[in-house]
């Protein structure tokens, strides 16, 4: 039975980030996947700066429009215009850019193959064994990239304690002049969540985002949220899709065996953004898993190092997200003062300063609601 240095479940954004890798560096790599690609998947789509520079490759082929201004709306009445010179967010179609990621990693010289169900798996000292479709594959590491409902996580009892969902739907509706609409955040249709429009040229992208369990998303609230914005237009490819979080709260026990992406919680619960966390958490597992077949280093103390930067960024967002929906009309005020407007984009699009950009909110809010105290306490004498 041949050994592998590592087998991929999963041939997502995060799946082919660490299969690419491993294989560009001379490894023996599997990647298993139970679609045929191309393959439909539910996602917006939007790739932010740095997720796009994350990439071993341009993806400028799957590239549907470039983004350099967003409008963040609180209601009907109150929106706030976020802009850039240059483009900060990349659309795409997330049909065609993981057939592209996809296409990219098999060149690369990963060999893929497609699965019905695995059923078990069993980690040693020496190795993994994964049964899949009743036969025995094995491996020196497992690489997680099955997504929210991850076999992988519970096969190997990572549990779910430390990991929570939220849920989208959203629609496809061709528009003549689709490219000529704005990219929408929308805070009004949805509690804990938000609705958004992504424009991609012949069509725009459209539905609503919720991490509150009670809030409920479904085909009636979608369609009456795309008739407010797109008149009688029609939606095609409905698709719904959970997406997971958590990583920040994971303590890795395994030795061999790591998560990412969805899978492993990697997805920021203020923005619903996932791509990026996907493919950086998916890199680091393979700079692990080369570490240790390389020299020697524990790949789990590696992986645990090598995503210590973005579990602390994701617990900044998992509060930032509590505080921000809890206190909309606060918060987007705050992102009508120029100078954190600019520091707020330029972390959505590059990942630079949250923490920076935290305390800086923080301090604001304070500065204001002094203010605001103080006009009170004037005003009442």
């Amino acid at each position: 039975m041949k050994l592998w240095d590592a087998i991929v479940v999963g041939a997502g954004p995060g799946g082919c980030a660490a299969a690419y890798d491993l294989a560009l560096a001379g490894r023996e790599v599997l990647l298993l996947d139970r679609a045929e690609f191309p393959r439909q998947k539910a996602c917006a789509g939007g790739l932010t700066l740095k997720a796009v520079k994350a990439l071993r490759y341009s993806i400028e082929p799957v590239v549907r429009h470039h983004i350099a201004r967003m409008r963040v709306k609180r209601d009907a009445n109150q929106s706030i215009v976020l802009r850039r010179r240059s483009p900060y967010c990349i659309m795409t179609v997330r049909q065609e850019l993981d057939d592209y990621c996809f296409r990219q990693t098999l060149a690369a010289g990963a060999e893929y193959r497609r699965i019905r169900t695995f059923t078990a798996i069993t980690e040693d000292t020496s190795g993994v064994t994964i049964i899949a479709d009743g036969h025995a594959l094995m491996a020196r590491f497992l690489i997680g990239a099955d997504g929210v409902h991850s076999q992988v996580r519970h096969l190997t009892g990572s549990g779910d304690g430390w990991f929570w969902r939220a849920f989208a739907l959203e629609a496809t509706v061709p528009l003549p002049n689709a490219a000529e609409h704005e990219l929408v955040f929308d805070f009004a249709p949805v509690r804990d969540g938000y609705g958004w429009i992504f424009p991609k040229g012949d069509h725009i992208n459209i539905g609503l985002y919720s991490y509150a369990s009670e809030e409920k998303i479904d085909r009636t609230r979608l369609a009456s949220y795309i008739r407010d914005h797109c008149g009688n237009a029609s939606a095609t490819e409905v698709i719904g899709q959970f997406a997971g979080f958590g990583a920040a709260r994971h303590e890795i026990a395994a030795t061999r065996i790591f998560l990412v992406g969805d899978a492993g919680g990697f997805v920021d619960p203020l923005t619903g953004e996932g791509i990026y966390f996907a493919i950086a958490s998916g890199q680091a597992a393979a700079a692990a898993i080369k570490s240790e077949l390389g020299s020697d280093v524990p790949a789990h103390l590696h992986f645990t190092q090598g995503t210590a930067k973005l579990r602390a960024e994701l617990a900044i967002s998992t509060s930032a997200a509590r505080w921000f929906y809890g206190n909309l009309d606060q918060g987007c005020r705050l992102l009508s003062i120029p100078m954190l407007r600019a520091a707020a984009l330029n972390a959505f699009a590059n990942g630079l300063g949250l923490s920076r950009l935290a305390a800086h909110a923080k301090k604001l809010v304070r500065l204001t609601s002094s203010r605001e105290n103080l006009i009170l306490n004037r005003h009442e004498l």
